[in-house]
């Protein structure tokens, strides 16, 4: 590296940021425009005055809107990475730089290429066995908005860094950056086969199983940043949603989108998207456990459509005359009569054709009246209008007789009488739930569990079909193994046509429903060939970026006992820290402790004071009962959270602390129970957290799955 290239690039450097600068200034320049021009439209506009196009102009105000927020000059670097072609014979190659937005100078030439190009593809991919048409690559290195340096890869003559080697000392420190808030994005440092998930189009279904650390979440953020820019007219339109766990997972990752470019990503938790965050009671363990059930489906499907009589019995209910006499209709002097055949067939076709409970109903309507219609064009020889079919709709015969055999409902009204109706339960149930399992579906339409209201959102999707602008054209799902049947079929719904990026990692499955496989949670999804709908392409991150290989041993040691099928995870890095302290003192049990402590909560404190001493962000993670008690010995330390075990999922530390680990594997899951197995997955989430250091502090023995 020369000094005076390094001056160049500072110099290049400066030269982006001015241009972007005046970028946001025509941007700004513009707003004002044609927002003056929407608020002035309709002022002072005489008889014949000509306005302003009001809704050019609103729609122009508009799309500056999050143009300005890219436009936002956020002090992090505005290139990290330069790419020199193959030269032609006679001429020089063309050179580029890349980075986390497009930035063109007066001229509207390109001075930085946004890495979601197409031509950017070959900075991350091309490699000295497969070059790309790639001469040369630069990697520059930057603390905050400050360019420090750059290596260069001289692909020609077999010069490839790359973050398995640890050849590349901007890579790794890339990498290995402390923490110092929410997620970052890792767009500087994709790897190959990241930025090939990234990159697969929009029509692709793709499950991404990754060990801790892998980079899944940051690949599925990085994806839909992606699609939005390489599929803009679809995906405006159709929306792109990201599903996580909870809602601090989502203040985590909150900051990834925006640095990419893209502000206008709808990010949620399934609890919000069903509405179960506003579930005013609470399910008993075992009650959740079955309205979690995929059989639930079944049982919901025939509480609706199990309203549907037959003809025969709705012509005696709403007639009192046999069947065979039909329905007859009264309109004015005329008589129409429509024979049971006729009915039953329209029934038939009905269920057959139609995907909704309510459409259904309207289709049979329709065919009543289609029917009367046809004597009626018949005998007076002219086709009645719309206001005739509404009214023979609206005769007491069609209305009783419609009542009788398709009711109208409402989601309420199904639910209540599911949970209320003894009879109509036991015949709903039949031969899907056991008598103990039935039993449990009670609860109250006005105070529902969460878990009512996704058993209310299935009933809800057979009466009628959710409105397009519901939809999303791409839904990325995170942590996707902690999610039930019930809950994949409610996101499923969400997405209508459209395609998904489901991230997770089955052995960080901590929920009493989490999937074993997936095939079935895709299945459950609505994706794959079992489930009628496209393939589904599975991969697994195994090469882990941000936990150091000693940490990742320990974990890997409570692996097998997880009991799923998934490879062990293998660290790139040498670098980190492990260590115990053992509570209280030199004893046999604690033999391998690194210090001791007088109590639990003073090994707490040894811990954190020693984590802050280093940089980066400090997490506390304990059962959840034991980080209750904790917090008041914490409140108020800067760079440190207190973090339950059950809500750890997703995050990351520079230095963790987890305290107790044999209660964390024996705590009771919500409701109270303890279910087998979630605990010490819980213990694997909590040890796979620290991306520098971990310390464990313990008063009783470690679990023998970690000593194995």
């Amino acid at each position: 590296m020369s000094e005076a290239e390094l001056q160049a690039e500072i110099a290049h450097h400066e030269r982006v940021r001015a241009s972007m600068a005046a970028m946001r200034d025509l941007t700004e320049s513009i707003h004002r425009t044609y927002a003056g021009e929407v608020d002035e439209s309709g002022k002072n506009l005489g008889l014949g005055d000509i306005g302003s196009d009001q809704h050019f102009g609103w729609a122009m105000a508009n799309y500056t809107v999050p143009r300005l927020a890219d436009l936002t000059d956020r002090d992090i670097a505005l290139f990290f990475g330069r790419i020199w072609m193959d030269a032609p014979p006679g001429a020089p190659g063309e050179d580029f730089h890349i980075g986390r937005r497009h930035i063109r100078d007066e001229h509207n030439d390109p001075l930085v290429l946004d890495w979601r190009a197409p031509l950017a593809e070959q900075y991350y991919r091309a490699s000295v066995h497969d070059r790309r048409g790639l001469a040369k690559r630069r990697r520059f290195g930057f603390q905050g908005a400050r360019l420090t340096g750059f290596e260069d890869e001289n692909l020609l003559l077999g010069e490839q860094a790359s973050s398995d080697s640890l050849a590349s000392d901007i890579l790794m420190a890339e990498i290995e950056r402390p923490r110092t808030g929410p997620m970052r994005d890792i767009v500087a440092t994709i790897q190959p086969d990241q930025d090939e998930l990234i990159r697969r189009d929009a029509a692709t279904n793709l499950c991404v199983q990754g060990a801790p650390g892998t980079g899944k979440t940051a690949v599925g953020l990085h994806r839909a940043a992606w699609l939005l820019y390489n599929y803009t007219g679809k995906l405006t339109r159709s929306g792109v949603l990201i599903v996580g766990p909870n809602e601090g997972f989502l203040s985590y990752i909150s900051g990834v989108l925006p640095t990419l470019g893209e502000t206008s990503v709808w990010q949620t938790t399934v609890q919000q998207l069903t509405g179960a965050h506003t579930a005013l009671a609470t399910d008993t363990h075992e009650a959740a456990l079955v309205k979690h059930d995929e059989r639930i489906a079944l049982v919901v499907e025939r509480a609706v459509w199990g309203h549907i009589g037959t003809t025969a019995d709705a012509l005696r209910k709403a007639t009192g005359t046999a069947p065979d006499e039909g329905l007859l209709i009264a309109d004015g002097g005329w008589r129409w009569r429509l024979g049971h055949r006729y009915l039953d067939e329209a029934v038939t076709s009905a269920r057959k054709h139609t995907r909704t409970y309510t459409a259904g109903r309207k289709a049979v309507e329709d065919a009543i009246v289609q029917g009367a219609r046809r004597q009626a064009e018949i005998r007076s020889g002219h086709s009645p209008d719309s206001k005739w079919a509404t009214r023979i709709k609206r005769t007491e015969a069609v209305q009783k007789f419609m009542d009788a055999l398709w009711p109208k409902l409402n989601t309420k009204t199904v639910v209540k009488k599911l949970y209320g109706d003894a009879a109509f339960r036991a015949e709903a149930t039949r031969g899907i739930l056991t008598d103990e399992e039935s039993a449990l579906l009670t609860g109250k339409p006005a105070k529902p569990s969460a878990a009512d209201l996704l058993v209310a959102d299935e009933v809800e999707s057979h009466l009628k079909l959710r409105e397009p602008s519901a939809s999303f054209g791409h839904i990325v799902i995170d942590e996707a193994q902690d999610l039930s049947p019930m809950q994949c079929r409610a996101i499923a719904r969400r997405s209508g046509k459209g395609s998904v990026t489901v991230l997770g990692d089955l052995a960080q499955g901590t929920t009493p429903w989490a999937a074993s496989s997936w095939d079935d949670q895709m299945r459950h999804l609505g994706k794959g060939l079992d489930a009628g709908h496209d393939p589904v392409e599975h991969t697994e991150l195994t090469t882990g970026f941000r936990v150091p290989a000693v940490i990742i041993e320990l974990a890997n040691r409570v692996l097998p006992h997880l009991n799923v099928g998934v490879a062990p995870a293998r660290s790139i890095r040498s670098d980190g820290s492990l260590e115990f302290i053992a509570v209280p003192g030199p004893d046999p049990d604690h033999a391998a402790a690194d210090h001791a402590a007088a109590d639990l909560a003073a090994g707490v404190q040894d811990a954190v004071a020693a984590a802050l001493r280093e940089e980066g962000l400090v997490g506390v993670i304990a059962a959840d009962a034991r980080a209750d008690e904790l917090r008041p010995l914490l409140e108020g330390t800067e760079r440190v959270e207190l973090v339950a075990a059950s809500l750890a999922k997703g995050l990351e530390f520079d230095h963790v602390v987890v305290v107790e680990p044999v209660e964390i594997v024996e705590a009771p899951a919500t409701g109270g129970a303890t279910v087998e197995g979630v605990g010490l997955r819980h213990l694997y989430v909590a040890l796979t957290r620290a991306v520098s250091r971990l310390t464990v502090v313990h008063s009783r023995d470690l679990p023998a799955e970690m000593r194995a």
